[in-house]
């Protein structure tokens, strides 16, 4: 819902303590598991009314070491997300949502709540709950910009990723773009970084040899899980380590077709345990 850890974190407690505060009002033999979910989403809910923040373009969200996300089902429903979907791009596609919709999507398709029990925790009718979702889905596959990926990501794009960053071997890159692919930066307002998005493979292969024409220092690249997926994470090892990017892609047809990296100090500063 939040797409930053920190503000996750603090909200599950205040979502515990309001729980605890009105106990009293669950009465014996209630749905204790859809009373909770109420009270966690109301608290979203009243967090992202109180925030009103626009995000910016190039805005992604906190990358998180979480565990491998499950294939796709063989026959999956009308369902954009997938259940316990971690993915990076899914979560940074999430927060262009409005909060209601983002809510109604993440109860229904991940949470797995029938309509009925969406509507009540958001507090409409089902008819309502069920436009909510469409619209949500709908929206969600416009903010993703493409949907035809490989899930999980391709493991062996991903290593010969590491590779081509390790080595900046920009000729050795430029074999693993799509044409048509399209990258983003995230330097959270502090690194300084394109302020869009860039389209096009030979506009991403300039990108990356300015960069490494500025980053005179060695970088270290290997391929860690977050999100779920197969990411690289790169390190600077005359810094003790430290924390450079970390890389996150979509692929399809044996090319990256999207590429989502984040340099925000803040966000990497969690994956830094991740290093060692």
């Amino acid at each position: 819902m939040t797409g930053r850890r920190t503000d996750a974190d603090d909200l599950c407690q205040e979502a515990i303590a309001r729980a605890i505060e009105h106990a009293d009002d669950l009465r014996d033999g209630a749905n204790a598991e859809g009373w909770l979910f109420r009270i966690a989403t109301t608290v979203c809910l009243d967090y992202l009314r109180r925030e009103q923040r626009v995000r910016g373009s190039t805005e992604l969200v906190d990358p998180v070491a979480f565990e491998q996300v499950p294939a796709p089902p063989a026959d999956p429903e009308a369902s954009t997300l997938l259940r316990d979907d971690v993915r990076l791009a899914v979560i940074a596609a999430l927060q262009y949502l409005a909060p209601k919709q983002r809510a109604v999507l993440l109860l229904h398709d991940v949470c797995g709540l029938p309509l009925s029990d969406v509507a009540d925790t958001i507090g409409t009718n089902a008819n309502a709950a069920k436009a909510a979702l469409h619209r949500a889905r709908a929206a969600l596959d416009r903010a993703r910009g493409r949907t035809d990926v490989d899930v999980p990501v391709d493991h062996e794009l991903v290593e010969r990723l590491s590779r081509a960053f390790e080595s900046r071997n920009i000729d050795a890159l430029a074999t693993l773009l799509s044409d048509d692919v399209w990258g983003v930066v995230d330097g959270g307002g502090v690194v300084q970084v394109a302020t869009r998005p860039t389209f096009g493979a030979r506009a991403l292969l300039r990108r990356f040899a300015n960069l490494s024409r500025r980053v005179s220092v060695p970088v270290a690249c290997r391929v860690v899980l977050l999100n779920g997926e197969p990411a690289v994470l790169a390190t600077l090892p005359s810094l003790g380590g430290a924390v450079f990017a970390s890389i996150h892609i979509e692929t399809r047809g044996g090319r990256i077709v999207a590429m989502r990296v984040v340099r925000d100090p803040a966000k990497l500063a969690p994956l830094q345990e991740v290093t060692h």
